[in-house]
């Protein structure tokens, strides 16, 4: 048996498989295990959740998770993992499972969703990674970064002598303040990116209504994703493909226009795909290959029963 594990900012989904069959799947919300506080209780809740959902213990374990930034990160809960759960255990960030699940080998994957990064793997297998400081450094591109940064260019146009637009009265209706002053510190006391995020969308519906602000958030969005992407082109990721998921990205085409159009602009020679399934699927897939000891070389490398295995290790060669 082989399992997929896509642990999100906003909810972690896991996919048991048996030759060929999907024998179990659960969604949960991430904060439900995740408190980030007592990392081995993270760890044995999950697993706990993992042979819930499969009925055992599956013996190859892939997982994307989110916050897993470096190298030391996700070695850091590879090993915790192995240490539960005997067989083949791989940890990535969740970003990397959107190359695997577009059906391609290398490249670079760029989440738009509660937040932004960009990841990708160098020569030598080594993580490396733009953005993802969260949402009160960075983010930009995300569903917390669209709404900062509405309200920042809300409060700039203001300034100016402007009048409120369709912009300003979506984020003042949908944060329930009467005042333009009052938008930072509704912002602040929602406090986290999947609270600010949630109100990406009307964003978009501003933009539909014509809100020039808006539509200029959106392509300022677009041009950071590209921004994050020629970052890490410059630091050795391999040119070619870049693609890109998430629950912002993926249900609004105007900011994958603006992405698409910036990243033209900077790298022409860069092809950008769109996910359109599920980024759990690439733990999938990535399982399935390790199952038969077939390690893409772009990818670090597992542990297997409990201990990190080397390049001459056969059964992943």
């Amino acid at each position: 048996m082989i399992a997929g594990i896509d642990i999100g900012g906003t909810k972690t989904q896991i996919i048991a498989e048996l030759n060929g069959n999907t024998v179990g799947e659960a969604v949960v919300k991430t904060a439900e295990w995740r408190g980030r506080i007592d990392h081995d209780a993270d760890v044995r809740t999950l697993v706990s959740l993992l042979i819930a959902t499969a009925g055992m213990t599956p013996a190859t374990i892939v997982v994307g998770a989110h916050g897993c930034d470096s190298d030391e990160d996700r070695l850091a809960l590879q090993a915790r993992l192995s240490s539960h759960l005997r067989g083949t255990v791989l940890v990535l960030n969740d970003s990397e499972l959107l190359l695997p699940a577009a059906g391609k080998v290398s490249g670079i994957s760029v989440i738009s969703g509660t937040g932004s990064i960009a990841v990708s793997r160098d020569a030598l297998r080594g993580m490396i990674a733009s953005g993802g400081w969260g949402w009160y450094l960075g983010d930009e591109g995300s569903a917390s970064g669209l709404v900062r940064e509405a309200a920042r260019t809300v409060r700039f146009a203001l300034d100016q002598g402007e009048a409120l637009d369709p912009l300003g009265r979506n984020l003042l209706e949908a944060l329930a303040v009467p005042s333009p002053i009052e938008l930072g510190r509704a912002l602040g006391a929602i406090g986290s990116a999947a609270g600010i995020g949630r109100f990406a969308p009307l964003v978009f519906d501003a933009a539909e209504m014509g809100s020039r602000l808006a539509q200029k958030v959106i392509g300022d969005a677009g041009k950071s994703l590209a921004v994050l992407t020629e970052q890490l082109v410059r630091r050795g990721a391999p040119r070619g493909d870049v693609v890109t998921g998430g629950g912002v990205i993926a249900r609004q085409p105007r900011l994958l226009a603006a992405f698409q159009s910036a990243l033209a602009d900077r790298l022409p020679d860069l092809t950008l795909t769109l996910l359109h399934g599920h980024p759990i699927m690439g733990a999938i897939v990535l399982a399935r290959k390790l199952r038969v000891g077939d390690l893409p070389e772009t990818l670090p490398l597992p542990h297997i029963d409990g201990t990190l295995k080397s390049p001459g290790d056969w059964r992943v060669a």
